[in-house]
Formats: structure tokens, sequence, C-alpha cells
């Protein structure tokens, strides 16, 4: 089962200069990793077997694999009439027993195919905002940050180093980096949308049962239990409701005389046992993340309008530093000489990052003399 895993180790793997924070890296690691173990753990047969039995009249039935595959592709049926009561009384499982009327509503169950393909797919979206964004930064963190994360100051910190960052910073690309950090915005708008998108697509896939399924369920969890000999109506379970583990399917043959046969068949939905742990999983993060997501759009928005906010996102990542000298640069930066510089904060040794700043503020108050 752990080499099943082992392809993921390069989402786990912690780069040495990070160009992203944690939220954005909620959508591209931890999110994308979980939906590929679900889609391996739905398409793995070793641990759950073939994806559906039907029952058949007869052990010696030749045409049980025929049978399986048949209601595998044409799907299987509960019925909403039999969705509530209690088992063993009104019916014989949730969803499961004989019609009521000729009108009672057959509930259709075919998406199983498609969980495999719609987990996949929706990997691919959470990772594109990160693919996108790695095209647009190009590196350019990583060329200017390289071997400065050591805890020890290194001796490629030289006065040299340091004179290419401040003049980098100052003369040669000042004012450059608002496409650079706008990009960057976008991504996070682009992975909010792509959230609240996801959960829609969801919902649409399931026929509308996601939308309150993962509130369905604890609710359903939290409600005190009833012995089934005391009540004649018993709430229905979601979980039975929309991933039921026992179905109906209609075969349709015709007999020796070539007569159509209609016969039904009970069919059992392995997969159904995993199916409603991962969305209740799938639903409870996808709501967290289109939370913290929204949040990060809403700071970002605020990071832009406000300078006293940058300054203090400055401060924040040092200790004992004069609140003029940053308050210097960031005055004078625009937000994206400002964000190319607190992504620079991240990546540095914080007793490196001091000397560039404090180098910093003294140019652009020579700079701004000289003016």
């Amino acid at each position: 089962m752990i080499d099943l895993f082992m392809p993921f180790r390069a989402f786990l793997k912690f780069e040495n200069v990070c160009t992203d924070n944690n939220i954005f890296r909620m959508h591209y690691k931890a999110t994308v990793i979980m939906l590929l173990v679900f889609t391996l753990m739905v398409t793995s047969k070793q641990f759950f077997g073939e994806p559906i039995h039907c029952m058949s009249d007869s052990e010696k039935d030749s045409d049980k694999d025929a049978i399986n595959s048949y209601c595998w592709i044409y799907g299987t049926y509960t019925l909403k009439s039999r969705l509530h009561g209690v088992v063993g009384k009104n019916m014989a499982y949730p969803g499961v027993g004989p019609l009521k009327t000729e009108k009672d509503e057959e509930i259709k169950h075919t998406y199983y195919q498609w969980v495999c393909f719609v987990l996949l797919g929706q990997s691919v979206m959470f990772y594109t905002p990160r693919y996108l964004w790695k095209i647009w930064e190009g590196g350019r963190l990583k060329a200017l940050a390289s071997d400065l994360s050591s805890p020890l100051v290194t001796k490629d910190w030289s006065e040299f180093r340091r004179g290419e960052l401040v003049s980098y910073l100052s003369y040669t690309n000042i004012y450059t980096h608002n496409m650079y950090a706008l990009r960057y915005a976008f991504c996070e708008i682009l992975n909010l949308i792509n959230v609240v998108g996801q959960i829609f697509l969801l919902d649409l896939f399931l026929g509308g049962a996601f939308r309150n399924y993962g509130a369905a369920v604890a609710a359903f969890t939290h409600t005190p239990r009833v012995p089934a000999n005391m009540i004649d109506f018993a709430a229905v379970n979601p979980m039975d409701q929309y991933f039921p583990k026992l179905t109906k399917c209609w075969l349709r043959n015709y007999g020796p005389t070539g007569t159509l046969q209609l016969k039904d068949r009970l069919c059992v939905l392995p997969l159904n046992i995993v199916n409603e742990k991962i969305f209740v999983i799938l639903w409870f993060w996808l709501i967290f993340l289109a939370f913290m997501s929204f949040s990060a759009v809403i700071f970002r928005l605020l990071v832009l309008s406000f300078t006293p906010l940058r300054i203090a996102l400055i401060m924040a990542q040092l200790r004992y530093i004069n609140r003029k000298v940053v308050s210097r640069i960031v005055k004078h930066f625009g937000f994206g000489d400002w964000f190319i510089l607190y992504l620079l904060g991240n990546n540095m040794n914080p007793i490196i990052y001091k000397e560039l700043l404090v180098e910093l503020s003294k140019e652009l108050e020579h700079k701004t003399v000289m003016v």
C-alpha cells in the first residue's frame, strides 16, 4: 500500500525558495495530494475488490460477470419511497423494497463510474494556478535569494552581493515589479474562483446532493438514536441516501421462446463505503478552503490599498529594526517592489535581510537628497 503513495513525494518536498504563502500551498499541495490519494483509493481493486456485485438466483449462474458489467454500465437505482422508515419493517434496506405504486420515483445511480475521473480532473484544476504562477514567476526570486536562507551567514553575503541587491531594488528594476505582484494576486483570485467552482461542479455531478451533504451528515450523526421497535418512522442517513451500498438493477433478456423477460437484481456497491467518506471530507475541506481563499483575496486588497499595513508586515519579519528605516523604503516603493521585498524577507536569513533593509534605506535617502 505504501508503494501507491510513493509518486506523491515530490509534492511533499519544500522548496528552498518559496514564492507563495500557506493558503496558496493548501491548493496545489494539500488538496492535490488529497484528490490523487482519493483517486487511487477508488481505482485500486486490491483494497475493495470489484466495484459491483449483483446477486443472482443461483450460485451456478454463468452470466454473473455479464450481469455485473451490465448493471455497472447502465446504472442501478433505489426507490425514493423506501428511504424513510424502519429497516426490516418498511423496507429491506434504505431505498430497497417493493414498489408502492407504479409512479414510485426511482433514483438513478450512475455517478460512480465517473468518480475517479472527476477527482483526477479536480486535482489538475487545483494545480493550474500554481502552474501559471511558476511560469510567470520565472525563477526571479530564486535568483535573488539563492543561498541566503541559511541560518549561518555565509561568505556569499559579501559587500559585492549586498551591493547587487541594493542596486537591483533601488535603481535597476525599481517600479518594474507591479505586473509580477498583480499576476500573483490574479492566481490567488483564480484559486478562489476554482474552489467555489469545484463546489458547484460536485453539486451538479451528484445531482444537487453535495451542497448540503456535509451538514446533513453532521446533523444525522449528532441526532440521538431511538430503538427501531419504538418508532414507525426513522430519519434517513444521508450517506445511505446519496451513496447506497445496496441497490436494484433491472435486467432485460429473452426467454427460450423469445418472450421478453424482466428480472431485478440486488447489487452491492462496495466502493460507496469509500465514496461516502471521500465526499464528506471534500465537503468540509472545500468549504474551509473557500473561506481561507476569500480571506486571502481580501487581505491582498487591503495590502494593496494601505501603506501602513505594508510597513507592519515588513516590521513583523524582523526584530529590533527602526520603523523609520522600513517606512522610508515602503513609501518610496510601489506595491510590486514591496511585494518582491516581502518575499525576499520570507526566504532570507533575518540578519542578512536586516542588513539589506538598512543599506537600502540609506541608498534611498541618499538618492532623495541628490534629487
